[in-house]
């Protein structure tokens, strides 16, 4: 009787520890952009927007508390900032975020912006 009292609350217990989630696995889903990305862009040549270099290929773009047809397509924001000569600044209130972790980042205020990755 004692063993199967025994063996049932080690199941418990064992079940209950692998249901609860481990810091580093919260932390890992918590870094990256919490919605789908707006698409992709192709940047056929290297770019330096706001100092930074953007070399040819593939981007996903991840919009945040703006819409994503602000910032792709031919009149969206990231078109616009490639098309600005090397060392020209950003419009205002635009900026580069150079402490942001992950992919380069660009935003305007609290809580909006895009970021960009490189993807191939």
């Amino acid at each position: 009787m004692k063993k199967s009292v025994v063996a049932k609350s080690s199941i418990v217990i064992l079940l209950a520890l692998s249901l609860t989630p481990t810091q580093s696995h919260a932390a890992s889903h918590a870094a990256g952009p919490q919605v789908p990305p707006c698409g992709t862009h192709k940047v056929s040549k290297n770019q330096i927007i706001a100092g930074q270099e953007f070399p040819k290929g593939i981007y996903q773009i991840h919009a945040f508390g703006i819409s994503c047809s602000k910032v792709l397509g031919r009149k969206g924001l990231f078109k616009k900032f490639l098309r600005l000569k090397d060392q020209d600044p950003l419009p205002k209130p635009w900026k580069y975020l150079s402490d942001a972790v992950g992919a380069p980042k660009f935003s305007s205020g609290p809580g909006v912006g895009f970021r960009i990755e490189l993807i191939s």
